[in-house]
């Protein structure tokens, strides 16, 4: 698992071992707290490619985390 802050928001990636033996990745998105808010958690289920390892899943994750944080994108709902 890794996590890493991103402006206001806490990346969570890792990745889940499928029954073919493949890696699948995980990723959580937490809004962090501030004065005005709550923090507020969005997950990504079901996400694709699958990988031949945990850490190229895990990566993959984190990259699409980070991706969707500074872009803002419509899919990060918190």
């Amino acid at each position: 698992m890794r996590r890493e802050q991103c402006g206001a928001y806490m990346i969570t990636a890792s990745a889940c071992r499928l029954p073919d033996l493949k890696w699948q990745p995980r990723l959580t998105i937490t809004r962090l707290a501030n004065p005005t808010m709550l923090s507020k958690s969005q997950a990504f289920p079901g996400l694709s490619p699958f990988f031949e390892t945990s850490k190229a899943a895990t990566q993959y994750a984190l990259d699409l985390g980070r991706e969707l944080a500074l872009e803002r994108s419509s899919r990060l709902r918190v």
